[in-house]
């Protein structure tokens, strides 16, 4: 009876043994499917991680770039307008002393000269416009010394939209040779401005 007993005891100890080994075993290989998985998912995570993260860099990089080319762009725009409203004013002022009267007075003669050389209106009577600055000095100019050169004694108005210079006319034309300081620095910063442009922009 004790030997069957002891048998017994054997045989369910051995069969504990092996259910717990194949317990044992099973739960080893689960956790070695899940390490595996686990440790799978981590690598595909952090490569999408890598990815995306090299995505957002060049994006990143792309716009900063542009952000640095519309900037350039910006600057060179606001350097053009700054550069040619500085090279207006210089003008303006270099004309303001150049248009003196004697100036004025070569001016008026030539134009008459350039009118009568293309009209066969013989005393052509000429118009002027003068800012309010250079009314009274080319009034005794023009009675002083202008009078003895033209055919007939011009008509004086005041122009009160420029600062220096002079317009003139032929009396039956409505057209004006415009030789203010506005024109004619519009006329000059418009041919000097675009090679200034293509020096700024390199």
């Amino acid at each position: 009876m004790a030997e069957e007993l002891q048998n017994l005891l054997e045989k369910i100890q051995e069969e504990g043994v092996k259910k717990a080994d194949t317990a044992k075993d099973k739960i080893l290989a689960d956790a070695k499917t899940e390490s595996e998985k686990i440790i799978s998912e981590a690598n595909a995570k952090a490569e999408e991680i890598l990815k995306s993260s090299k995505e957002d860099a060049k994006r990143n990089e792309e716009r900063a770039a542009n952000t640095i080319r519309q900037a350039s762009r910006d600057i060179i725009i606001a350097l053009n307008v700054e550069l040619q409203n500085r090279l207006k004013a210089v003008v303006k002022e270099c004309i303001g002393e150049a248009m003196t009267p004697d100036m004025m007075e070569k001016l008026i003669l030539e134009m008459q000269k350039s009118y009568l050389s293309k009209s066969s209106d013989s005393e052509p009577g000429i118009d002027l416009i003068l800012n309010k600055k250079d009314l009274e000095i080319m009034e005794k100019h023009i009675k002083s010394s202008l009078l003895n050169d033209l055919k007939s004694t011009p008509s004086i108005s005041i122009g009160h939209d420029f600062t220096s210079g002079l317009k003139i006319g032929f009396k039956g034309d409505d057209l004006f040779f415009d030789f203010s300081d506005d024109a004619l620095a519009e006329m000059i910063c418009t041919y000097v401005g675009p090679r200034l442009a293509a020096i700024i922009n390199g």
